[in-house]
């Protein structure tokens, strides 16, 4: 039983530990430029998080 237990938690955490960077290049895009108020601020422009999400599916935005 505690062989089953310890197989289980080592199963999850390597998951867990394979599975940290499952963020898309979008998502990753809209973290780093988040001003933490729900807000996208890029190049000195800001824009809401869907009008960033758009603009980067359009291949607008550039670093």
């Amino acid at each position: 039983m505690l062989w089953k237990a310890v197989k289980f938690i080592g199963a999850v955490t390597v998951d867990i530990l394979l599975d940290v960077d499952d963020k898309s290049e979008q998502d990753k895009f809209i973290d780093e430029y988040n001003d933490g108020t729900g807000n996208v601020d890029h190049c000195g422009d800001s824009y809401t998080e869907q009008e960033a999400r758009d603009t980067h599916s359009r291949g607008e935005f550039y670093k």
